[in-house]
């Protein structure tokens, strides 16, 4: 089975970031829920529409979120990661970290084919 990117291209490569975080979207989603200039929060679709994700994407990652309380609501549906939340605090603290490996490929050995 492929991967789905839906209307995305395929990444060139797995980046440390990324693969930290299970992915381009979930990266790029959580980074954005925890930005410091996201005081008002974000509603799901339009942080869809601004970050070119799909809509089910990123209701999946703030139902889930949610579902462990790390979220705050904001005023009209918006979300963000709860600073009060010890879950969120060490989330900022890991996006913080690794915000300088964006772009640093990982290094990880090819897999084996079946039947080899």
């Amino acid at each position: 089975m492929t991967p789905n990117y839906g209307d995305n291209e395929a990444p060139a490569g797995v980046l440390v970031a990324d693969w930290l975080l299970g992915g381009n979207r979930k990266r790029r989603v959580l980074a954005a829920l925890s930005a410091p200039e996201s005081t008002d929060g974000w509603r799901p679709a339009e942080l869809a529409g601004s970050l070119g994700c799909g809509r089910t994407t990123v209701f999946e990652i703030v139902r889930a979120l949610r579902s462990f309380g790390v979220l705050t609501e904001e005023a009209q549906g918006s979300v963000r990661i709860d600073t009060n939340s010890e879950v969120g605090i060490a989330l900022i603290a890991l996006l913080r970290t690794i915000e300088d490996l964006v772009d640093e490929p990982i290094d990880r050995p090819p897999r084996k084919k079946k039947g080899r």
